[in-house]
């Protein structure tokens, strides 16, 4: 028994790590999926009001947008809920994950004073999502609550090697202000949050003074 105590240590980690994480972008989430339904709402409105005085022209082409968009939304949610419970192993194009991964938490770092920047590069490559998803959000995070002010964040993406490539990531102080009571909705996120996800998604880390380096292995 004693000598399962490290590796049973180790777990116990990571779980601490992935619910901590969940907990930080779970209000980031929420809000993307409630977006996706509020469209859906305001044609339907439309569509009662038209309904009610009897404007029938053209109402059953919207009736089949309505349907489209009904199916965009939950195909949108779907995928958004892979941040929480990947469904299987998948692979992501390195610069749309990137990209993803901007979308999902620049407005509620903005919020904080934080500007998340991506600076497109030539990478073209695949890498595991759940990796991607996983230990570059709990890098930004991190990065930003030890921070002792606002700043700038800024990715970049490099090849680093033949199997792997590099995510460096920047922080550069700015003179922005953050927004009255905006503050993390749950504990900040310590270096080893982001040690603990990166051995179980085999991900490489390096830290400088500037910033972090992520080294993710390259899928042919």
């Amino acid at each position: 028994m004693i000598s399962d105590l490290p590796l049973m240590t180790d777990t116990l980690h990571e779980e601490a790590a992935r619910y901590a994480l969940l907990r930080r972008v779970a209000p980031t989430l929420r809000h993307h999926m409630a977006g996706e339904f509020q469209p859906l709402g305001m044609m339907a409105a439309l569509l009662e009001r038209r309904v009610q005085k009897n404007e029938l022209t053209g109402v059953q082409e919207q009736c089949a947008g309505l349907g489209q968009m009904s199916r965009q939304a939950a195909a949108h949610c779907m995928d958004l809920m892979n941040w929480v419970a990947p469904r299987g192993p998948h692979e992501l194009a390195l610069e749309d994950g990137l990209g993803q991964c901007v979308h999902l938490l620049a407005t509620s770092l903005r919020f904080r004073g934080f500007a998340l920047v991506h600076d497109s590069s030539d990478v073209r490559t695949q890498v595991a999502g759940a990796a991607l998803r996983s230990v570059l959000p709990a890098a930004l995070l991190y990065l930003s609550d030890s921070s002792p002010g606002p700043a700038q964040l800024s990715l970049k993406a490099m090849q680093h090697a033949t199997q792997q490539v590099q995510v460096r990531i920047t922080l550069t102080p700015t003179e922005r202000t953050s927004e009255p009571d905006q503050t993390a909705d749950y504990r900040a996120l310590q270096w080893a949050d982001v040690c603990a996800l990166a051995r179980a998604e085999a991900v490489e880390l390096q830290q400088g003074p500037d910033g972090l380096a992520l080294y993710f292995a390259a899928i042919a």
